[in-house]
């Protein structure tokens, strides 16, 4: 049954709407079946001429688009090879940064590039960055975080191919002409994967100095105590884009192996700056929010 009240649609009634769905009306069922056909069979049919007829469907036209773009694929680390490099930059004493690119970086990346502030700011869906850290229209901040994607160790991208999340990233990718293949690219909510298939957030915390960056991160410091861990050097506050010079000077009155960044945006900005400085520095993002005080740490 559809469940009108959030406008949600069962697997099933998907699957139904994708064999036999058809647009007469506006309620949700036709909404939902015009968005698979202007997903895919309207892309198709504005590409052939007219009286042209191509007797496949969509997912024949993907899958051999597909093997015609396989040269182009590339593979995502995993968490188990994300936390190897982490482990050896520590060993070795390297610096290493670990960033992430959500919505909301993405956002302000292509913010007066690919869309509008003014599109953004007024979209309730979208007008969510000032609480992420940053206020557009900003420029300088934009093209600052354009440039750390090139200097980052690795980055977390997203997997979801929708519009505001990979196919906004693979438009900035060609925008910038980023060279995919030559940068060390992982999943955007990497952060999350490596805490639930590898034991590296663990083993930091019972064997390194750890310094802890984010408007939340005392009481994470107190969370992670009462865990057992009393490897943790400091917190330091990061109130948006203006605290990260603070932050990066506040960072070097503290002896520390790693820190753990939960800054929202500017976390990008602050996780590449101190790897410049030999330290390993990881985004920590939403893990810290109390919702995710649960946080499995394998004792």
């Amino acid at each position: 049954m559809c469940n009108n009240d959030k406008h949600i649609l069962t697997s099933e009634e998907w699957d139904e709407i994708y064999d036999i769905g058809y647009m007469d009306g506006q309620d949700i069922k036709s909404i939902a079946a015009e968005g698979i056909y202007r997903g895919g069979e309207k892309l198709i049919s504005g590409r052939l001429k007219t009286n042209q007829y191509l007797p496949h469907n969509i997912e024949d036209v993907v899958k051999a688009g597909i093997k015609a773009l396989e040269k182009d694929i590339i593979l995502l680390k995993d968490a188990r090879e994300i936390e190897i490099e982490i482990k050896n930059a520590l060993k070795e004493k390297k610096g290493y940064s670990l960033i992430r690119l959500g919505d909301g970086e993405l956002l302000t990346l292509a913010h007066d590039i690919l869309l509008r502030s003014e599109d953004i700011e007024e979209n309730p869906r979208l007008n969510f960055l000032s609480y992420a850290g940053i206020d557009i229209p900003n420029h300088q901040f934009r093209d600052w975080l354009t440039r750390n994607i090139l200097q980052a160790s690795a980055i977390g991208i997203p997997t979801a191919r929708f519009p505001a999340y990979q196919r906004l990233f693979n438009q900035l990718a060609t925008f910038h002409k980023l060279p995919l293949k030559n940068l060390n690219l992982t999943h955007s909510v990497i952060n999350y994967y490596l805490n639930n298939s590898t034991t590296l957030y663990h083993d930091l915390l019972k064997n390194k100095k750890v310094l802890l960056i984010g408007n939340r991160m005392e009481e994470g410091k107190e969370y992670f105590k009462k865990e057992g861990y009393n490897s943790l050097v400091a917190s330091i506050t990061a109130n948006g884009i203006g605290s990260v010079y603070s932050v990066l000077e506040q960072t070097k009155l503290y002896d520390y192996d790693v820190a753990f960044v939960s800054a929202g945006i500017p976390a990008n900005i602050i996780c590449v700056e101190l790897a410049k400085m030999n330290k390993v520095v990881l985004d920590f993002g939403h893990m810290i929010d109390k919702s995710s005080f649960t946080i499995y740490f394998p004792q």
